[in-house]
């Protein structure tokens, strides 16, 4: 006599292998519950473990990084103050054999006036127009146009349109150089003037006072004049300190 076929019987024996698994495990785990609840903690605790390792290094970077910036931050500052007392000592020594007396940039461009700078000295200090600003104890960048009490504006001598007389090269040629914003100048000249690049740039004075150097030539074999660009070696948008020459 043959046996009917039971589908359900065929199906059960078909169960997958993971719910099996999974049904063994939860029987273990309810009689660990049960029986022996401290195991079932440290079973927990040594599944759950690895995941707090890596919650604690992830802190402890965060940390790490937290530390790290706030070292870089000082280090940063200490190098600034660093500069600004170097910077402060160049000139103070400077003008220890001179009559230049040391003032802060409250204001530059582009909080100012194009190519003005405010003073934190004035009348009080002696101040008066006229007077010569320098930059970096030797480098002349522009005169005083106007005092009011402990204050003061200077021009600077690249305020475009400025005018004024210079001395080129090592023959001192003089000729008048015409102010084009951001620390730069022009000048022409005969196309044969003995003029190249690098070239010192002063004014006529006792001191020659340095304004800086010739930057680029430009000449056309057509025309009988070159137009020499110069540029002054600082970034006046960077100054903080100047000095002011007293008259």
């Amino acid at each position: 006599m043959k046996m009917k076929y039971d589908p359900i019987i065929r199906r059960g024996n078909r169960l997958p292998f993971a719910l099996k698994l999974a049904f063994v495990v939860a029987v273990i785990l309810i009689l660990l519950y049960l029986f022996i609840p401290t195991a079932l903690s440290s079973f927990f605790t040594m599944i759950v473990r690895p995941f707090w390792n890596i919650e604690m290094i992830d802190q402890e970077n965060q940390e790490l990084k937290m530390r790290l910036a706030e070292r870089e931050g000082l280090y940063a500052r200490s190098s600034q103050l660093l500069h600004e007392n170097e910077e402060l000592k160049s000139l103070l020594g400077r003008s220890a054999s001179s009559t230049k007396t040391l003032a802060i940039v409250l204001k530059k461009p582009p909080l100012s006036a194009y190519d003005i700078f405010v003073l934190d000295i004035g009348e009080e200090n002696g101040v008066i127009k006229g007077n010569k600003v320098y930059a970096l104890g030797n480098i002349l960048v522009g005169e005083v146009v106007e005092v009011v009490g402990n204050s003061s504006k200077a021009k600077l001598y690249s305020s475009p349109g400025e005018k004024f007389d210079v001395l080129i090269g090592m023959d001192n040629i003089q000729t008048t150089a015409l102010g084009r914003g951001d620390g730069t100048f022009e000048v022409t000249l005969p196309r044969d003037t003995n003029i190249k690049k690098g070239d010192a740039v002063t004014i006529p004075s006792l001191s020659s006072a340095f304004i800086g150097t010739v930057e680029e030539i430009v000449s056309e074999p057509s025309l009988p004049f070159s137009i020499i660009f110069f540029r002054q070696p600082v970034n006046i948008y960077e100054l903080k300190w100047v000095l002011v020459e007293n008259i």
